[in-house]
């Protein structure tokens, strides 16, 4: 016991000694700081759900009381207040070039339209439409408007659509 106490002491010593070595005869340097500025926005980064509000997405939508229902870095939905008839989508596809897109949606052909100075895709249906829209290289952001029942026609013409697909390429400093 004596040992594993005369030894502990010794090493605290040590620790000390060589601690107190490092400034010796010497003022203490200021610490220093430096500051990188204000990160400018990437031309390949999209803000949190196409950078739009939810005033935004109702205002071209025509759908009132719209709410973001699902958030992540590269989905968002918006419903109006208790589900609705309605469900509008962004998706930010990574990876994925719009060509790639253009075999996936089966209710309708494609058509070509120009979105921000880019030539874009858009499909439309009696109850949906969507507008994808080349973003950076080898990425693509999409719009769409779906009405949730049989019942229902999509709220607008998908013009819509085309004014936030613009809206997120302004923001992400590609329009």
């Amino acid at each position: 016991m004596v040992r594993a106490v005369s030894a502990a002491a010794g090493i605290a010593l040590i620790g000390v000694a060589i601690a107190g070595c490092g400034h010796a005869g010497r003022p203490a340097a200021a610490p220093t700081t430096t500051s990188a500025g204000p990160i400018a926005p990437s031309p390949n980064t999209v803000g949190l759900c196409g950078a739009l509000s939810d005033s935004d997405v109702a205002q071209a939508t025509g759908v009132q009381g719209l709410q973001r229902v699902a958030v992540n870095p590269f989905s968002c939905s918006w419903q109006p207040d208790g589900g609705g008839d309605y469900t509008v989508i962004f998706h930010w596809f990574r990876g994925a070039g719009l060509d790639a897109r253009r075999d996936q949606i089966t209710d309708s052909t494609p058509a070509t339209v120009t979105v921000g100075g880019r030539s874009g895709l858009m499909w439309t249906s009696a109850q949906s439409c969507e507008v994808g829209v080349p973003f950076g290289g080898t990425d693509f952001i999409d719009w769409s408007i779906k009405a949730n029942t049989a019942e229902n026609s999509r709220p607008q013409p998908c013009s819509a659509l085309q004014q936030l697909a613009a809206e997120t390429l302004t923001k992400a400093g590609q329009g």
